[in-house]
C-alpha cells in the first residue's frame, strides 16, 4: 500500500531538517532588545538561538557553550564588539562572526575584517541577508 504524502508541515523530511538546524547554535549580541527580538522571530524556530545584551555576557556564553555563528553588535556599553573579537582571536576560538552595526566607520569595519569576521552588516538589517548568511555559514 502506498501512503499518501503528508502535508508539508508534517512531512518527516522537513522535520528532520529543522531538528538538524536546531542543533546549530547562534549567538546574537546586541544591547538593543528590539534587535534581539527580531533575531528570535527570524531564526529562533530553526536554530538554537542564544541572546546576550553585552560583551561580558557574550564572553561567558562563549566559555561555557560556544556557538557556530555570532551576530555581534559593535557599539555596546562596557565591552564592545571589537573587544569581543579581539578576545576570540586571542583565545583562538573558531567561530563565524558577523558584525551588525548602526555606525558607518570605515576604520572600525577595517579592524573587524582584519580580525576575521565573516561579514559586516549595517543597520537597518536586511532579513533576507541575515537568513542567507546563517544558512551559508551553518551549512
Amino acid at each position: 500500500m502506498i501512503r499518501k504524502r503528508e502535508e508539508k508541515g508534517n512531512d518527516p523530511m522537513v522535520w528532520r531538517g529543522k531538528m538538524k538546524n536546531l542543533l546549530k547554535r547562534i549567538l546574537v549580541v546586541d544591547d538593543d532588545q528590539g534587535i534581539l527580538d527580531s533575531f528570535e522571530v527570524l531564526l529562533g524556530d530553526r536554530y538554537n538561538l542564544v541572546k546576550a545584551e553585552n560583551g561580558y555576557e557574550a564572553l561567558r556564553i562563549l566559555e561555557t557553550d560556544p556557538p557556530q555563528l555570532i551576530f555581534l553588535d559593535i557599539k555596546m556599553p562596557g565591552l564592545d564588539g571589537i573587544d569581543v573579537l579581539r578576545r576570540l582571536q586571542k583565545d583562538q576560538k573558531k567561530v563565524g562572526v558577523v558584525i551588525i552595526t548602526g555606525t558607518d566607520q570605515e576604520k572600525t569595519e577595517d579592524e573587524a575584517r582584519s580580525l576575521g569576521v565573516v561579514d559586516y552588516l549595517k543597520k537597518p538589517l536586511d532579513i533576507f541577508e541575515i537568513d542567507r548568511i546563517a544558512t551559508q555559514v551553518l551549512a
